[in-house]
């Protein structure tokens, strides 16, 4: 009976050294010890260089290609978009920091990054979103319009040299008065102000020898000028 109870506690003492071992060298243990949680990924946007200019061509569900030219100088951005039918939407303001968030004079919104390489974000025009990714452009792909009585004419030029343009012929006439446009929603602000626009196809753009562009409006011959990210109408 000693023998035995002798035996038991030298079997007893050795798992609990046996344990004790475990525990020292690492072992497995029933308990495991929570992962450490992860911060969200977040995109950061890059500082733009201090001047350049951006395109990107986006699919619209009405087959209507929206191009969008974006030009940035310091802290001065300048964009236009259109789809050279009949739609155009201007944006002045300033990018902080990389980051771009423009209201359009017709309630347009532009949204978007630089990621140190592309220009990423959100068009919403006529209240159909589009996004794009717009890479940098060399001159002269960029921005060009133009202005003769009244009438303007605007385009967005590829680096292929292939361009598109929208002829502003002005407002039809509205007897709202500003009040009352503020007052607006925005689908009535568009039935009432923004889609009373009168516009059409832009004319083709032509080179001349010294590297200018010309077009005509109505008939009358213009000289293009460049859109910089200081540009404002």
């Amino acid at each position: 009976m000693r023998k035995h109870t002798r035996t038991l506690l030298v079997g007893i003492s050795a798992l609990i050294t046996l344990g004790t071992l475990s525990a020292c060298n690492g072992g497995t243990s029933t308990e495991t010890t929570p992962a450490p949680e992860t911060a969200p990924t977040t995109a950061t946007a890059a500082p733009f260089p201090q001047s350049a200019k951006y395109i990107a061509d986006m699919p619209s569900p009405n087959g209507k290609t929206m191009t969008i030219g974006i030009a940035v100088d310091g802290t001065e951005v300048a964009a236009y978009a259109c789809n050279g039918i009949d739609d155009e939407a201007w944006f002045f303001g300033n990018q902080s920091d990389g980051t771009i968030d423009i209201t359009g004079r017709f309630r347009d919104t532009l949204k978007a990054s630089f990621n140190g390489k592309d220009v990423v974000g959100d068009l919403t025009m006529n209240g159909v979103p589009y996004h794009f990714t717009a890479p940098a452009v060399p001159a002269p792909a960029g921005m060009y319009t133009a202005e003769f009585e009244g009438v303007r004419a605007s385009w967005v030029m590829r680096a292929d040299g292939s361009a598109t343009g929208v002829q502003n012929n002005g407002l039809r006439g509205s007897d709202i008065t500003q009040a009352e446009l503020q007052q607006l929603r925005d689908d009535q602000f568009r039935n009432e102000v923004r889609n009373k626009r009168q516009l059409q196809q832009a004319q083709q753009i032509v080179r001349l020898q010294d590297r200018g562009f010309t077009s005509t409006i109505n008939g009358h011959p213009v000289t293009l000028v460049v859109v910089n990210g200081n540009f404002r109408l």
